[in-house]
């Protein structure tokens, strides 16, 4: 094999494209739910983590509180920042490192505007 195709395969293992790890959010039982209904909770944990899936589980309970993550599992404490988690794990379509940034960068912020035709309240 000479130095070109040498070189010639680095570029096409880089550039090809790497496969996607599927995302798996779960909402964890509340605090009074059955024993059974957090057996099911572990046993969709252990599947999914099986699998090799991303597992973002959403948990109400406060940090203290909640379980410590194993491989694999993490906690966020509502919808919004677990989907976060998978938009910066999701490919650019615009080049940058992530969807989440392509997301970022589009956004068009202008910033603070004072409205005085809005009531405010005073005390």
């Amino acid at each position: 094999m000479t130095i070109l195709e040498r070189r010639l395969a680095k570029l096409e293992q880089a550039s090809a494209r790497q496969p996607q790890q599927t995302f798996c959010l779960l909402v964890e039982p509340s605090g009074d739910a059955t024993p059974d209904a957090w057996k099911e909770h572990r046993q969709q944990i252990e599947e999914a983590t099986a699998r090799g899936d991303f597992v973002a589980v959403v948990s109400s309970r406060p940090p203290s509180v909640r379980p410590i993550g194993t491989k694999g599992v993490n906690y966020y404490p509502n919808e919004f920042e677990a989907f976060l988690a998978e938009a910066s794990m999701l490919p650019s379509q615009l080049g940058n490192k992530s969807l989440l940034e392509d997301a970022i960068k589009g956004a068009t912020c202008w910033g603070v505007v004072a409205c005085e035709d809005l009531p405010t309240s005073r005390r």
